[in-house]
């Protein structure tokens, strides 16, 4: 088989899904239990400049604060982008993501 991952051959190519995609990690736990840290700690051992996708929306001063010491804590390697909807429009093929948080995405959509 040629080196092209199709569509209709995803399912039976285990290297060929492996290629696209190595693996997800789903992080649970309480309200500021240190999912983010920890999930952050595991990105950065998997690549030298992870993206962290923020998908909070913004809605006072204190919040935007709070955003603003995030971004400095987790330092300059990373690349943050901030989406509070069409999460599925970037191209981030390829990258180590930590999507924080599912659930404030989910109340947005």
């Amino acid at each position: 088989m040629d080196t092209i991952c199709r569509a209709e051959v995803l399912w039976d190519n285990s290297a060929c899904i492996s290629k696209i995609m190595k693996r997800v990690i789903f992080i649970t736990g309480g309200q500021r239990s240190g999912k983010s840290k920890f999930a952050q700690g595991l990105a950065e051992s998997l690549s030298a400049n992870p993206v962290y996708l923020a998908t909070a929306r913004v809605w006072d001063s204190d919040f935007k604060k709070r955003i603003e010491r995030h971004k400095r804590d987790r330092g300059e390697h990373w690349d943050t982008i901030e989406v509070d909807e069409a999460i599925g429009s970037l191209n981030l093929y390829g990258k180590t993501i930590l999507l924080d948080c599912i659930t404030l995405w989910l109340t947005n959509i």
